[in-house]
Protein backbone atom coordinates (compact mmCIF):
# COMPACT_ATOMS: atom_id res chain seq x y z
CA UNK A 1 0.00 0.00 0.00
CA UNK A 2 1.21 3.23 -0.77
CA UNK A 3 2.04 6.00 1.82
CA UNK A 4 -0.44 8.62 1.03
CA UNK A 5 -3.09 5.77 0.89
CA UNK A 6 -2.58 4.46 4.44
CA UNK A 7 -2.42 8.17 5.72
CA UNK A 8 -6.06 8.85 4.05
CA UNK A 9 -7.41 5.53 5.63
CA UNK A 10 -6.01 6.26 9.13
CA UNK A 11 -7.77 9.65 8.72
CA UNK A 12 -11.35 7.52 7.97
CA UNK A 13 -10.26 5.65 10.95
CA UNK A 14 -9.89 8.02 13.19
CA UNK A 15 -13.36 9.96 12.24
CA UNK A 16 -15.04 6.29 12.29
CA UNK A 17 -13.75 6.61 15.85
CA UNK A 18 -15.02 9.57 16.75
CA UNK A 19 -18.71 9.06 14.82
CA UNK A 20 -18.44 6.25 17.03
CA UNK A 21 -17.72 8.06 20.55
CA UNK A 22 -20.72 10.60 19.56
CA UNK A 23 -23.16 7.32 18.74
CA UNK A 24 -22.38 6.42 22.29
CA UNK A 25 -22.40 9.53 23.85
CA UNK A 26 -26.14 9.80 22.36
CA UNK A 27 -27.01 6.51 23.41
CA UNK A 28 -26.28 7.60 26.72
CA UNK A 29 -28.41 10.24 27.30
CA UNK A 30 -31.36 9.12 25.16
CA UNK A 31 -32.02 5.67 26.08
CA UNK A 32 -32.46 3.32 28.67
CA UNK A 33 -29.28 1.98 31.29
CA UNK A 34 -30.27 -1.18 30.30
CA UNK A 35 -30.56 -0.98 26.41
CA UNK A 36 -27.19 1.14 26.95
CA UNK A 37 -25.68 -1.34 28.03
CA UNK A 38 -26.85 -4.15 25.46
CA UNK A 39 -25.01 -1.94 22.81
CA UNK A 40 -22.60 0.31 23.97
CA UNK A 41 -20.11 -3.11 24.01
CA UNK A 42 -20.94 -3.39 19.93
CA UNK A 43 -19.76 0.18 19.76
CA UNK A 44 -16.62 -0.41 21.91
CA UNK A 45 -15.92 -4.06 19.85
CA UNK A 46 -16.07 -1.58 16.56
CA UNK A 47 -13.81 0.96 18.13
CA UNK A 48 -10.73 -1.25 19.06
CA UNK A 49 -11.46 -3.20 15.12
CA UNK A 50 -10.17 0.11 13.86
CA UNK A 51 -7.29 0.83 16.53
CA UNK A 52 -6.39 -2.46 15.52
CA UNK A 53 -6.40 -1.75 11.71
CA UNK A 54 -4.77 1.85 12.90
CA UNK A 55 -1.71 -0.32 14.42
CA UNK A 56 -1.66 -2.40 11.43
CA UNK A 57 -0.79 0.79 9.79
CA UNK A 58 1.32 2.21 11.72
CA UNK A 59 3.48 -1.09 11.98
CA UNK A 60 4.12 -0.75 8.27
CA UNK A 61 4.56 2.86 8.06
CA UNK A 62 6.06 4.09 11.68
CA UNK A 63 6.36 8.23 10.56
CA UNK A 64 2.42 8.36 10.38
CA UNK A 65 1.79 7.60 13.89
CA UNK A 66 0.28 10.49 15.55
CA UNK A 67 2.66 12.36 17.60
CA UNK A 68 0.07 12.21 20.88
CA UNK A 69 0.32 8.18 20.92
CA UNK A 70 4.40 8.49 20.57
CA UNK A 71 6.27 7.48 23.36
CA UNK A 72 8.73 9.76 25.12
CA UNK A 73 12.33 8.78 24.68
CA UNK A 74 13.34 6.69 27.48
CA UNK A 75 15.79 9.17 29.76
CA UNK A 76 19.50 8.15 30.10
Amino acid sequence: MKRDVTLRIDGLLIGIRNSLGYVATYMETDVSAEEFKKYVAFIGESMGATVKLSTRLYEEFPDIVPDELKSDPKPK
